[in-house]
């Protein structure tokens, strides 16, 4: 049986989603222990028009403690104190006991790929382009 294409969504941050797209991102780190499998991505965002495609590499599950230095660092955060309270912005409950998913990707491609150079300086001029059909 083929799996199907799962989703993680991108926070609507234009400097982390260049980040996605020009590859310095390439692993997110989301509470609790969820499903995720090798496979296809969509890297997108329900608030504002924004979507990649990827393959996810590595899935592995452990308590935010657990998280590894490379983990944090590639996730851009300079301590196990930053990623507790970066991650708290998102899930305000969380503590460094709460379990947590460790998701890793490669192979980001689609039009904003693409067009990576317009998107990171001209991100709305690319927009008008999709919207328009140019």
């Amino acid at each position: 049986m083929k799996q199907p294409m799962y989703a993680l969504l991108i926070a609507p941050d234009h400097r982390m989603r260049t980040n996605v797209v020009y590859g310095g991102k390439t692993i997110t780190i989301r509470e609790g222990h969820r499903g995720y499998q090798p496979s296809l991505v969509m890297l997108c965002c329900h608030l504002v028009p924004w979507a990649v495609m990827a393959d996810i590499t590595n899935v592995r599950h452990c308590t935010l403690r657990e998280v590894t230095q490379e983990e944090y660092e590639d996730d851009g955060f300079h301590s196990q104190e930053d990623l507790l309270q970066g991650m708290q912005r998102f899930y305000p409950n969380l503590t460094l006991d709460s379990p947590v998913t460790v998701i890793r990707w490669e192979k980001v491609r689609g039009f904003l790929v693409d067009y990576c150079a317009e998107y990171r300086l001209l991100p709305e001029k690319l927009y008008s382009k999709i919207k328009h059909g140019d």
